[in-house]
């Protein structure tokens, strides 16, 4: 695996998009690519964007105090940007990430507003997932991959508990650590999770035992309840049924009461009738005659109105006629001239026609003319003039109801006359209607007596009822409406049952009341109990697999730890003696009993996770023992070195150029015992001299069999090292450029490219 491409967008001093693409590796080497560049031209930019989308979340690390600074902050000739973006794309066809990608790109983006995200081959995601896949291919923000400015010897100032983080990289051992700090979240949640779990058990058991011993006594109540429920059954069954067919033949004879009372208001009301239309026919005589005299006179007054309207419409059409003969006006003299003129010009057409039938034609338009010139010449006579339509229709309409109006006064006429011959004759049948009134209004009487009796009686087996389905809805509850729903045989005698269901209701009261929901909350309780036992044998079980998990990732992590530390410490001095001509130096593990730290800086099982992002406080001393036992012992790293001829063993006693070739040293040492797909290396050669930056070149061309190495440097012995030169410069916009120099091609001839 390698680094194949770079892609920076508004990241600091590279405001536009700007790409790099690397070599792909030789067969015994990978290229060497150098970054080179005056100060202050953003070279150093570059190696800041791949620390950032590897996930770097320290800003001081980032050479800036807020998020925000790694976006383009803008300039005299150029606004600034409202978001910065890295991609990098590493190839990956060894397959050295364990995904199923040949190509993996990695994209963070951050804007201006503060969201973020980070993307996996343009897909949405977690940055935790991202850093497990470039742990697995040993690359990390903060392991050896990416040494930025100033951070060459930062591995020698750094505290033992910090430098074990670093060889933690170094070793190969992080992936498994990363899996290790899964385990051990588990297995605290787990641990967590059971302390609440029994708790609860704690909590419900007493209340347990409690709901069971009143469940016992409640299996006794239900047995006096089962048989009391039988008898109160029986004994109301009986009664509600009774009332209810003595109810029903009440209502029977009431019914038919009820009909033979309508049947005789209906003929009394016939009877009614007939007598009134007898004492009111001879008055009534007078008062028809004087009815169709008065329809008559109405129909008299119809025919005149619609008389009058023809009237009126008539008027109308003669007015019409004479005021169109009123508005004729002769043509002027010069539209009488320009007439005859034409008529001219037609007649003498003709003469030149010889065809028969367009002689006819030419005749007949001119005599049109002539016609048309006549009548317009002449005043209109008033038989020429037509009326208006609507006013004809109008005409019509009411000629017909005038016709209408007339047949019906004559059909007046004939029935009054009919009707002054009818003769009165009433006076006998009178007196024997009224006699027959009197004698139905007695009968009437009698039968609503005799229901007001019926009634009576029907009102107290009512009240009876009421009273006795209070009396069921209190004892029985919903037993009740099944036995007044449903009709069944109830061959009891209710008044020896009775003293039966009292002696039964008061041994009840004896055995007392129980709640009937103390059962439904006993089986909860019960369940809740056996599901919560069951949670904690699982959870026991889990805790036991996690722990053989962490015990065997342990093991792991030590046998590779202890083996690849030793090579390191091998190469270490070997790098070591060849950068100094000479002298020694070595790495040493320490415990919390070599550190003799103080309470403060103390080193915990907590401080140790907190490398790994395990840095949670721990709910009960009983979870801290448990996790503390995993520890291995070590919990930082020291560093001895001691150039020739000299007695040192303080690091802080070195000087500057000393540092930076131990540290170059140990870096070089870890690389060749587990080398990076890439490195990333900030003018680490600064604080050499020439001879020490030759010695730095060849192990930097030496390691490049095995690692891909991008070098920021200001070195000419490290550029003549390089397969690739960049060039960063700034112009007057504050914006960082690039050119790109392949040195094979130089050689041939060939200039730098933008």
């Amino acid at each position: 695996m390698y680094l194949s491409k770079l892609s920076v967008q508004g990241f600091k001093t590279f405001a536009k998009k700007t790409s790099l693409s690397f070599l792909p590796p030789a067969v015994d080497r990978y290229p060497l690519t150098s970054i080179v560049g005056p100060n202050g031209s953003g070279k150093s930019n570059l190696a800041d964007a791949i620390r950032w989308v590897l996930g770097e979340q320290s800003m001081k690390l980032l050479r800036g105090k807020k998020s925000e600074d790694v976006i383009f902050s803008g300039s005299e000739g150029r606004g600034r940007s409202g978001f910065a973006e890295v991609s990098i794309t590493l190839n990956n066809e060894d397959k050295m990430m364990p995904i199923d990608y040949s190509e993996v790109t990695i994209t963070r983006r951050l804007y201006r507003d503060g969201n973020s995200e980070y993307l996996l081959n343009d897909g949405t995601a977690r940055l935790a997932d991202i850093q497990l896949l470039l742990a697995q291919a040993n690359v990390g923000q903060r392991s050896y991959s990416v040494i930025g400015q100033g951070m060459i010897d930062h591995i020698l100032v750094s505290t033992p508990e910090e430098r074990k983080s670093f060889f933690d990289d170094a070793t190969g051992v992080k992936p498994l650590q990363l899996k290790r700090h899964e385990a051990i979240l588990k297995l605290k949640r787990t641990l967590e999770n059971l302390t609440d779990v029994e708790m609860l058990v704690q909590e419900i058991e007493p209340r347990l035992r409690s709901l069971k011993r009143q469940v016992s006594r409640l299996s006794e109540r239900e047995e006096v309840e089962r048989e009391l429920r039988g008898m109160e059954t029986s004994y109301y069954g009986t009664l509600w049924w009774n009332i209810v067919d003595e109810l029903a033949g009440v209502k029977a004879q009431l019914g038919e009461i009820d009909g033979r009372i309508l049947e005789k208001r209906s003929e009394l009301e016939v009877i009614e009738s007939r007598t009134k239309a007898v004492e009111t026919s001879e008055t009534g005589e007078d008062a028809g005659l004087t009815a169709l005299q008065k329809v008559y006179r109405e129909k008299q007054r119809e025919r005149d109105t619609c008389r009058q309207a023809q009237f009126q419409i008539e008027k109308e059409i003669e007015l019409t006629k004479v005021r169109a003969q009123s508005n004729w006006a002769p043509l002027p003299l010069l539209k009488i001239v320009e007439e005859i003129d034409g008529l001219d010009v037609l007649l003498k057409n003709l003469k030149s026609l010889k065809d028969i039938d367009a002689l006819h034609l030419a005749i007949d338009s001119v005599l049109d003319k002539v016609v048309g010139l006549n009548k317009r010449l002449r005043k209109p006579n008033p038989e020429d003039i037509k009326p208006d339509p609507v006013l004809l229709e109008k005409k019509a309409a009411l000629a017909l109801d005038e016709q209408r109006i007339k047949a019906e006064l004559v059909e007046q006429e004939r029935e009054i006359d009919s009707y002054a011959q009818k003769e009165k004759q009433v006076r006998t049948e009178l007196i024997d209607m009224q006699r027959e009134l009197r004698e139905k209004q007695t009968q009437i009487h009698l039968l609503e007596n005799q229901r007001n009796s019926i009634n009576i009686e029907s009102a107290r087996f009512e009240e009876r009822q009421k009273s006795l389905n209070r009396e069921m809805d209190e004892a029985m509850k919903e037993s009740a409406v099944a036995v007044r729903t449903k009709r069944e045989e109830y061959a009891v005698d209710a008044n020896a049952i009775y003293p039966e269901i009292q002696r039964l209701r008061y041994k009840l009261e004896l055995i007392g009341g129980i709640d009937p929901e103390i059962v439904v909350e006993y089986e909860d309780t019960k369940k809740r109990f056996e599901f919560l036992d069951v949670q904690i044998q699982d959870l026991k079980k889990a805790i036991n697999a996690t722990e053989k998990i962490v015990i065997e990732l342990d093991e792991d992590i030590a046998t590779q730890s202890k083996k690849v530390f030793a090579l390191i410490n091998k190469e270490f001095e070997k790098y070591f003696k060849i950068l100094f001509n000479g002298g020694s130096c070595s790495l040493i593990k320490l415990s919390k009993e070599d550190l003799k730290a103080d309470e403060e800086t103390e080193v915990t099982p907590e401080r140790v996770f907190e490398d790994t992002g395990e840095a949670e406080r721990d709910k009960t001393d009983a979870i801290r023992e448990r996790i503390a036992a995993y520890d291995d012992g070590v919990v930082g790293i020291d560093i001895q070195a001691t150039p020739p001829g000299k007695k040192l063993k303080s690091l802080n006693l070195l000087s500057g150029g000393e540092r930076a070739l131990t540290s170059i040293a140990l870096l070089s040492a870890i690389m060749a015992v587990n080398p990076a797909p890439f490195v990333v290396l900030d003018e680490v050669d600064a604080a050499l001299d020439e001879s020490n930056t030759m010695r730095f070149a060849s192990i930097l061309d030496d390691l490049s069999k095995n690692s891909q190495f991008i070098v920021v440097t200001h070195n000419r012995a490290t550029m003549e090292k390089a397969d690739v030169l960049y060039g960063v410069t700034m112009g007057d916009d504050g914006v960082s450029n690039l050119l790109s120099v392949k040195l094979e091609e130089v050689a041939s001839g060939a200039t730098a490219r933008r």
